[in-house]
């Protein structure tokens, strides 16, 4: 909404696509929004990104 973009979700969705923890509690608002609104896609790539950033946050298995 802050760029005024038209493509919902569409850099998310990008293989080039990097976050941090840092912007967790905003991809999980994205992921909240896409499951009220029953867009089962657009949660799908939100449930990978913070599934990522939560393995990312625990480091790697022993």
């Amino acid at each position: 909404m802050e760029t005024d973009c038209h493509f919902e979700s569409i850099c998310e969705s990008c293989a080039f696509f990097v976050t941090t923890i840092a912007f967790r509690p905003t991809l999980q608002a994205q992921r909240d929004d896409a499951h009220s609104k029953g867009q089962v896609g657009r949660q799908k790539i939100f449930d990978g990104l913070l599934d990522r950033l939560d393995h990312e946050e625990s480091g790697p298995a022993a």
